[in-house]
This record gives structure tokens, C-alpha cells and sequence, in this order.
């Protein structure tokens, strides 16, 4: 994961601060700049959320999902901001990372199927979920994206440190779980 360097700074120490600031184009040399006033009330729309997508969950969310409270934002190249949390869980079957990234492009069917990818609905609203598999058999990771009323789309993946083993719990459930949970925050 790439660490934002210069007046994105801020916006790590801050934990992805609640504000607004306008709003740069993207490319590969982009960073995401300390955001300078309030968010609004929710229920939220993507657009309020892109340049805080830290915001997205709260101190009492980050604390029932087990999760650490500082957020890391990024902004990967050609993309919007995105933020992680790992998980705090010492056990390293228990161990995850949940990523969270709002899409301005709706939710669309990809250009390669994939086969593991499965059509649900999480919060009357259309989604996909996609678990990935170690070489055991068991899961790794989930991928979620999920269509917004407002419009636009947003990814929520949760995925373990492990590469050759998976884990007995199910990790698609918790991704469900937390898209539910941003979900109640939007329109």
C-alpha cells in the first residue's frame, strides 16, 4: 500500500477528516490534499464521499467490526481515494484488511465473467460479490460492489495476509455486513 506524501499528509494524521476541498484531476503523480471543511448530514451521495471515503465509517462501526481507527487513504493512479482498515485481531486466522472505494460509474456487468461472481441484493440495492480462493480450498478474500440510489457504484473488499491458506470464517459475510452498514449512510 503507497503512502501519501506533502498536504495529503494531513489527511492521514487526521484519520480522513470530515471536510471538503475541491476537487483535483486524477493521474498518476495526483495525491489527495488535507480536505478543509465539513461533511455534510447523511444520508450521504457517493460524491460527498470521494475525497473522504474515511468518513464512511464511524468510531462505533470501526469498533464493532474490529478494526483499527485510523483509516489509511490513498489514491492509487487513474482512480478515485480510497481508505483501509486493518483489522486489530492478534490472531492470524483472524487478521484482514477492509477496503472501501467510491465508483462515479455505475454498477455494470464486466467484460470477463468471472466464475465465482454471484448476483445479490444487499439493502434493496443490486450487487456483486466475488470470494477468492487459496490454493486450500477455503477463502481469502471477498469483492463486493454495490449500485448506489444516487447513482454511481462503490467497492468494498476484505482480504487476509495469507497467500497459500484460507480461513474458516466467512469473509464474504463480513464484507456483506460492512456494505450494509455504508449502505444505511447513502441515497
Amino acid at each position: 500500500m503507497t503512502l501519501l506524501v506533502g498536504s495529503a499528509a494531513a489527511l492521514l494524521v487526521s484519520g480522513c477528516d470530515t471536510g471538503t476541498e475541491a476537487k483535483p484531476v486524477l493521474s498518476s503523480s495526483t495525491k489527495v490534499a488535507a480536505p478543509t471543511s465539513v461533511l455534510p448530514p447523511q444520508p450521504w451521495t457517493l460524491a460527498d464521499l470521494t475525497y473522504r471515503p474515511c468518513s464512511v465509517l464511524g468510531p462505533e462501526d470501526i469498533a464493532h467490526f474490529v478494526l483499527d481507527a485510523a483509516g489509511q487513504a490513498s489514491t492509487p493512479p487513474s482512480h478515485l481515494p480510497a481508505c483501509s482498515w486493518h483489522s486489530i485481531q492478534s490472531s492470524m486466522s483472524a487478521r484482514h484488511t477492509v477496503r472501501f472505494a467510491p465508483q462515479t460509474s455505475p454498477l455494470e456487468p464486466r467484460a470477463v465473467h468471472d466464475p465465482l461472481e454471484q448476483q445479490i441484493t444487499i439493502a434493496d440495492q443490486q450487487a456483486t460479490l466475488t470470494p477468492s480462493l487459496r490454493p486450500d480450498g477455503r477463502r481469502g478474500g471477498c469483492d463486493i460492489r454495490v449500485s448506489v440510489p444516487s447513482g454511481g457504484s462503490f467497492y468494498l473488499g476484505i482480504a487476509t495476509p495469507r497467500i497459500t491458506s484460507g480461513v474458516a470464517w466467512d469473509i464474504c459475510a463480513k464484507a456483506v455486513a460492512v456494505a450494509t452498514t455504508i449502505l444505511t449512510r447513502l441515497h
